[in-house]
């Protein structure tokens, strides 16, 4: 059904902490139910609340940021695993390992680095896994 089709009306208290319906009317004027499923931490507002501290972003919505980040990155297929973790500099070889600890220390301690990396080198030493590994150390 269309969204510009549906009329929304107010909604009835929340009696299930796991689904909400949401009644709305068709086009036609009858009266439809659609059930959604909310989170059981935030009910689906995206705030929940820490008993003494007050309200904080939920969970659920911090993960559908990072995905939708994710998304938007539009990382290449082949690149969608790299990791830091899964990073292995070529034995011997003195730059990878320079540029792998510099990656490492930017995720570890942003936001509070003074500069950025630049990273140069031939096709195939890893330039594009550690900017993916970055940009993900950073989002997750």
């Amino acid at each position: 059904m269309p969204a510009q089709a549906k009329k929304f009306l107010l909604a009835e208290p929340m009696r299930d902490c796991a689904v909400q319906p949401d009644r709305y009317q068709d086009s036609s004027g009858e009266s439809q139910t659609s059930q959604t499923h909310a989170c059981s931490l935030c009910f689906g507002i995206g705030m929940e609340i820490v008993p003494g501290k007050g309200a904080r972003r939920c969970s659920c919505r911090s993960s559908e940021q990072r995905t939708k980040l994710l998304e938007q990155a539009r990382i290449p297929r082949r690149y969608e695993r790299c990791t830091l973790e899964n990073y292995h500099p070529v034995q011997n070889n003195g730059m990878q390992l320079q540029a792998f600890n510099h990656a490492f220390k930017l995720v570890k301690e942003y936001p509070a680095v003074d500069r950025g990396l630049l990273m140069m080198g031939t096709v195939g030493v890893g330039k594009t896994h550690l900017s993916v590994s970055i940009l993900r150390g950073l989002i997750e």
